[in-house]
């Protein structure tokens, strides 16, 4: 690629990053396809993903409480007005900064297999934690996964380099107690527990968790009650639709 070229596209990518910062999808990353974890190079072609095919992993997240901000200014006039909103802002960000570069859609929206887990912590977004959702050092447990796409482009490689666990220095470890269900462990999050408590009659976990709520890492970006009900509705009304 001529030397213009690479340094125009290089100031479109850093423009386009910026602005979906701005729209509050501030976490991104960049992965060599080469170089994913174990799970992912496994998991992924097997549900059809051919990761030869691209060069490159792109995965769009959020942190805090700025998304669902800019959310409400764009309107909740969809179905699925997260996906909505993630999906439409990824895609205009592959228009105007990837060159029109081959692109397959990963998440969300189809039926792939994508450890989103295993590569927002090859990411050094985030660290396992009791809860079964990854815990960030800057925003807590207070983060989303919103757009994954492959791309075959040569783009820069872009992640965070890996931290410690805040869960390591955490003494008290509030999660465990505040959870009714004991469905929160050091060892392994008891998913059935925690489901079939939320799908209690009256349950005080059925548009909130109370463990997440309890964890005192990054208190500053934990989401809003009206955010917290929105995305745990939505849970449990899938949870409905499978169990009961």
């Amino acid at each position: 690629m001529p030397a213009g070229r690479s340094w125009r596209s290089a100031v479109k990518l850093e423009e386009g990053i910026e602005a979906l910062a701005q729209a509050g999808l501030n976490l991104i990353a960049v992965l060599d396809c080469k170089a994913l974890p174990d799970r992912a190079a496994q998991m992924m072609p097997s549900s059809g993903v051919s990761l030869d095919a691209y060069r490159r992993l792109v995965l769009i997240g959020h942190g805090g409480r700025r998304m669902w901000a800019a959310l409400q200014d764009w309107g909740m006039r969809t179905a699925d007005p997260v996906d909505h909103y993630s999906i439409s802002l990824s895609r205009r960000f592959i228009r105007d900064c990837l060159e029109d570069s081959p692109v397959l859609w990963l998440y969300p929206g189809t039926s792939y297999m994508i450890p989103l887990q295993q590569l927002g912590e090859a990411a050094g977004w985030c660290s396992p934690s009791p809860l079964g959702i990854g815990i960030s050092p800057v925003y807590g447990l207070w983060l989303a996964f919103r757009a994954a796409f492959l791309v075959d482009a040569d783009l820069p490689v872009i992640k965070v380099p890996p931290a410690p666990s805040p869960c390591i220095d955490c003494e008290k470890k509030p999660c465990l107690e505040a959870c009714p269900a004991q469905a929160v462990r050091l060892d392994k999050m008891d998913i059935e527990a925690c489901i079939h408590h939320r799908l209690r009659p009256q349950s005080p976990c059925a548009d909130r968790c109370l463990a997440r709520m309890a964890c005192p890492c990054a208190r500053e970006h934990r989401y809003l009650l009206p955010q917290i009900q929105y995305h745990y509705g939505c849970s449990l009304a899938t949870l409905r639709d499978l169990y009961e």
